[in-house]
């Protein structure tokens, strides 16, 4: 699995992509060239140069990528000496020294023996740190079959062209500085934040702005912002030596699980970054595994947050919910997306339903691919772990971030910490409020920074709208949570929500007349009176909250349940007798007051009538009436008895 820390660092670069987005240039450490004025003015883009200052030479020391002599998506863990024939090829890899089994045994790599320290995996009771595996280190999990691959490359290597395809691969970087060295003379040099991972993956410009690229130059995201994740692995943070050093943005954790309270440096962390103005985000690391359990440690997310003094406003990037294929003892991790769905949805509902709407899945491209490979995860995800060239990872969000590598130096951090790059795909103008168009969407900014997931009030039209997890205009149903949850429609052309009577005609499945509150826009369904047409009852659908028309038997409560008829055209429902062509033809009453179909002996204008007690239709002649317990003759035409 990835390391838990590994988890909140790309939590911290999905939040610092949203500052950065609409933030200047970083001023710190590595340098780029800026190619905008040069021969890289067409494209906009600006390669890497050479560290041109002390600061920035201690972030130039990560190791090379070496794939043959490191663990697979790993490339500053070593390889192990042996793997023992008792760690099934299936098991996953969680760091140097551990494998888990999919039924949840903790075996060390080497000897093959269970591991049962409670510091590593816990009790029955009570999980462990996730990161007390690899010493507070990120590590992203991959299969023991990988592992044994890897291990005999590794062996094979002999070769000196290897050595030379090693080279290569851990030395795109300085390729292309040096590019940019011999095509960019005279051309302006502005620092970059945090420094590049050792497979390639770069700081640069783009379109004038930091951006941050894969290994092959293709643009990762403009506007970016350097972000680490920090939990109690990282000690006590000098917040400002760590802000100096190019620190942008922070992703900090807070728990993981439920009831297990703080973590040690969490609210120091928080009110560091209140402090010192550095933008921040939240993440917790779950242990969920099944929908309760999500609402538990949703519950507990919203009592910390509150706790710590962490308000919706507060957060510049999501509260992160970090999922991991995780290790507990006497626990087994989900498997299939749908369970992980009924996780995510549980989490997600207990966070908005406190206000908290900024809220994102965290993970690492595998466990995407896998146990979390559902479309409602997927779209919900915008940080993504990936030591390699590149994220493997098609975003659903214009703003998204990339925990780049574990092995980051920043000054004020004892150790290493994770960097991300967090911006955005497209580029978001630094405008303030409003709607932007772009990839033919529209978009809803707050003080330069998009919106996502959330209601909004545009007064430019005096109209509420919904943006999604892309930030993109919603239109059609959508289920919010406001007003305790509500169903609501955003007109198909505008993208207003509805008030008031509105007909839909946007798909099959919503083709007719609905009803919406005039004040929250919330779809009615049962029973309502109307104003139009003179004034009548009109019933929406318990289900659908389509408005009824024709026979319609209505069972959502003991005062309403029984058939009415509804005018075909406007809906309003009859009163008092009528002829229909159900079962044959028949005359029925609908009362005078409920409009229900009578039923049974029934007394109106000083006579009696007796109706059919299953079809409602009026009886007439000779009729048994087990009220009376006796035959009753009631008119051959009018029914009147």
């Amino acid at each position: 699995m990835v390391a838990p820390r590994f988890a909140k660092l790309f939590a911290v670069a999905a939040s610092a992509a949203f500052v950065c987005s609409m933030a200047g240039m970083p001023a710190y450490a590595l340098t780029d060239t800026n190619l905008d004025e040069t021969t890289g003015a067409s494209t906009g883009i600006s390669a890497i140069t050479s560290a041109s200052t002390d600061e920035s030479s201690s972030l130039q020391n990560q190791p090379s990528a070496d794939d043959t002599e490191s663990m697979p998506d790993n490339p500053t863990k070593d390889l192990p000496q042996t793997v023992s024939e008792a760690v099934p090829d299936d098991a996953t890899v969680v760091s140097e020294e551990l494998a888990v089994t999919d039924a949840g045994e903790v075996m060390d790599l080497e000897t093959g023996d269970t591991v049962t320290d409670p510091q590593l995996v816990g009790t029955v009771d009570k999980p462990a740190d996730p990161l007390a595996k690899t010493d507070g280190e990120s590590f992203i999990p991959v299969e023991v079959a990988e592992v044994k691959e890897a291990m005999g490359d590794a062996a094979a290597e002999a070769e000196p062209d290897d050595a030379a395809d090693t080279e290569d691969d851990g030395d795109v970087a300085e390729t292309q500085r040096d590019a940019a060295d011999g095509s960019a003379a005279g051309a302006m040099v502005r620092p970059v934040a945090l420094q590049n991972n050792s497979y390639g993956a770069h700081w640069g410009t783009y379109n004038g702005t930091p951006a941050f690229f894969e290994a092959d130059g293709t643009l990762f995201v403009q506007q970016a912002k350097g972000v680490i994740d920090v939990s109690e692995w990282q000690g006590q943070i000098d917040w400002q030596k760590a802000k100096n050093d190019g620190v942008e943005g922070a992703i900090i954790r807070i728990s993981y699980g439920w009831g297990n309270g703080f973590d040690k440096q969490a609210l120091r962390n928080i009110s560091e970054c209140k402090r010192l103005g550095i933008p921040f985000g939240i993440y917790s690391y779950s242990y969920a595994y099944d929908s309760t359990t999500a609402a538990y440690e949703g519950d507990d997310m919203v009592s910390l947050l509150r706790q710590a003094g962490v308000q919706p406003g507060d957060l510049s990037y999501p509260v992160f919910y970090d999922l991991e294929k995780w290790t507990w003892t006497g626990h087994t991790p989900p498997t299939s997306p749908s369970v992980y769905d009924g996780i995510v949805n549980a989490w997600y509902a207990k966070l908005q339903a406190a206000g908290y709407t900024n809220l994102s899945v965290y993970s690492y491209t595998n466990y995407l691919d896998t146990a979390l490979n559902s479309a409602n995860i997927r779209n919900k995800t915008r940080w993504v772990a990936s030591y390699g060239t590149r994220t493997n990872f098609p975003f659903a969000t214009n703003d998204h971030g990339w925990q780049y590598t574990s092995q980051g130096s920043v000054a004020g951090i004892q150790g290493s910490v994770d960097l991300n790059a967090f911006g955005n795909k497209t580029y978001v103008p630094n405008t303030g409020s409003g709607w932007l168009a772009a990839n033919g969407k529209q978009y809803w900014y707050e003080n330069g920074r998009i919106a996502s997931n959330k209601e909004v009030f545009d007064p430019g039209s005096n109209a509420w709208y919904w943006v999604d997890a892309d930030g993109a205009m919603a239109r059609g149903m959508r289920y919010i949570p406001s007003n305790g949850g509500k169903w609501v429609y955003y007109d198909w052309v505008t993208g207003q929500m509805a008030h008031g009577e509105r007909y839909v005609d946007y798909d099959r499945e919503h083709t007719g007349w609905y009803y919406f509150d005039p004040v929250t826009g919330a779809m009615a369904k049962g029973m309502r009176h109307l104003d139009s047409n003179g004034g009548k009852w009109v019933y929406y659908d318990w289900i659908t909250g389509i408005m009824a028309h024709g026979e319609r038997y209505v069972d959502y409560d003991k005062e309403h349940t029984g058939w009415y008829l509804f005018d075909q055209t406007t809906g309003a429902m009859y009163h008092g007798d009528v002829y229909i062509q159900s079962n044959g033809g028949k005359w029925v009453r609908y009362d005078r007051i409920t409009g229900k179909m009578v039923k049974g002996l029934h007394r109106q204008d000083d006579a009696w009538y007796y109706f059919d007690p299953v079809t409602g239709a009026m009886q007439r002649g000779d009729v048994y009436v087990p009220e009376w317990d006796a035959y009753h003759h009631f008119d051959t035409l009018t029914g009147r008895g």
